[in-house]
């Protein structure tokens, strides 16, 4: 785990592992439905409307890259 300089109004080390820890689980099931490797993960500033007040702002975005896996074939 990444040791994280703490700041006031800044998640505790003990949400930080909770959420690495959740975000773990969604990249394993990710890559047990699609048979696929994460190779990349990359978080992103978009631009996106705001469907409550329909003004655009500034969202995080996720972008994730999934490569396929080798299939193994044992030699006999």
């Amino acid at each position: 785990m990444l040791s994280r300089p703490q700041a006031s109004g800044t998640a505790t080390e003990q949400q930080v592992e909770a959420a690495e820890k959740r975000v773990g689980e969604v990249l394993e099931q990710l890559e047990d439905a699609t048979h696929g490797e994460v190779s990349k993960i990359a978080l992103e500033d978009v631009v996106d409307t705001n469907p409550r007040t329909g003004r655009p702002e500034v969202q995080k975005q996720v972008d994730i890259t999934v490569q396929t896996k080798p299939e193994r074939k044992w030699v006999r």
